[in-house]
């Protein structure tokens, strides 16, 4: 890493020399190229893109991490069958019986009301405010549940020898 950094510093360098007895037309060219070196130089420096207040060491657990793909989530929660009134999707079959059986083991540990409030954030992609809404709730109790329910999760992936294969 650091090799790369001295060679984007000397590459800066170099640049800016040829800006010197650059054309205006090239002074534009060379100017853009010097602005990206620089933001390059400033990530590398620093651990995160500049202009961020925080990096990515620095996010909330949830942001970190995800114990399932999205994509994957959504499509188990597409392919079950439809049992709330806003759940206007199609029913799909769009995922294996392994991944089915391993997402329902994991699921298995939470409360009715956490599955719930979990498929409705994970699956179905609704903001916590939406979800508070729809089960006349408060936004920091559906953002307590889906931590809980996470918090199981991981603890059921990281005890579970069927979800850890795969």
């Amino acid at each position: 890493m650091d090799e790369l950094l001295r060679e984007y510093k000397q590459t800066l360098k170099n640049t800016k020399k040829l800006l010197e007895h650059a054309t205006e037309q090239d002074k534009t060219i060379i100017r853009q190229m010097i602005s990206d070196l620089e933001f390059v130089i400033e990530w590398l420096t620093t651990g995160r893109r500049p202009g961020h207040k925080r990096g990515i060491e620095r996010r909330a657990a949830y942001q970190r991490e995800k114990l399932f793909d999205p994509l994957l989530m959504q499509k188990f929660f597409r392919s079950s069958e439809p049992v709330y009134e806003w759940d206007d999707h199609e029913k799909q079959d769009v995922i294996t019986s392994w991944d089915r059986e391993r997402i329902e083991d994991a699921l298995s540990v939470l409360t009715k009301r956490e599955r719930e409030v979990y498929l409705m954030s994970r699956g179905y992609c609704l903001t916590y405010s939406e979800i508070a809404n729809y089960l006349c709730i408060s936004s920091s109790s559906v953002q307590t549940m889906i931590e809980r329910a996470e918090r199981k999760i991981k603890k059921r992936i990281n005890e579970s020898l069927f979800c850890m294969c795969g």
